[in-house]
């Protein structure tokens, strides 16, 4: 991880400045390309545009709540630095932080030595579990590759690449798929990306361009709104109006 990418989310522009003022004086491995965002919505949308490897945000303020902002991140992102920087100290706000996945939580005015050594302490984490992730032993069962499509549905996947995991012929791979799931594996790999295409529709802040690279069509979005569309009998604009004019009624 030769760059690191942090996201400040606080209502007031001077302490997000302040912030990445920091991250960039700071003496790390690594270098910070670091945004800053005002609001949830905001931060959402940065979010899902340019990822981030460590968020730093606030708990209060007046466009929605920092705890679900960290909720819907670690949802999104198990591996993520989630760091909690509030002017409350309370035990509820420190509680309700943690239950919503937060990795840390510090007090304002934070000393800059501190906010040094929880951001290496936390990345250093991540990159842990990046390389143990890595690392992990090849699938040698179906249930593994079944595991392993859900976790990669981003990339491309094909069935040569997972009977080669397998170790074994791409023809008995075949056979050995369909008689678990009861579908091809193109099919299967297909119907995955369309589900996990529904869920990021269900919010608002994700083009869907975005999604479609999130799903594994990041070189053809129009050939993602062509599976979708054959796949559900909506596009996936018609889709999202739909949900949503459902989750608002």
């Amino acid at each position: 991880m030769d760059t690191v990418k942090v996201l400040l989310v606080d209502d007031e522009a001077v302490i997000c400045e302040g912030l990445k003022s920091d991250f960039m004086k700071m003496r790390h491995p690594w270098e910070y390309q670091v945004f800053t965002a005002q609001s949830v919505p905001e931060a959402e949308e940065i979010y899902y545009r340019e990822g981030a490897d460590l968020i730093v945000t606030d708990i209060h303020m007046p466009k929605g709540s920092g705890l679900l902002l960290i909720m819907e991140m670690r949802k999104d992102n198990p591996d993520l630095g989630i760091l909690v920087l509030s002017a409350y100290d309370n035990f509820e706000y420190v509680r309700n932080a943690f239950t919503m996945g937060a990795d840390d939580y510090l007090l304002k005015p934070v000393a800059f030595s501190e906010l040094e050594q929880k951001a290496k302490q936390l990345l250093l984490r991540t990159m842990r579990q990046e390389t143990a992730a890595e690392g992990e032993r090849a699938p040698s069962s179906i249930e593994e590759i079944l595991e392993y499509i859900r976790a990669h549905i981003g990339e491309k996947i094909t069935a040569a690449e997972m009977a080669k995991k397998m170790a074994v012929g791409y023809g008995n791979f075949g056979k050995l798929f369909r008689s678990r799931t009861g579908m091809a594996f193109s099919a299967y790999v297909l119907n995955c990306r369309m589900e996990a295409a529904k869920e990021y529709l269900e919010n608002p802040h994700i083009k869907i361009k975005q999604i479609a690279a999130k799903v594994g069509y990041r070189d053809d979005p129009q050939h993602f709104s062509r599976d979708f569309t054959r796949q559900t009998g909506l596009s996936p604009k018609e889709y999202r109006a739909q949900i949503l004019g459902r989750s608002a009624e």
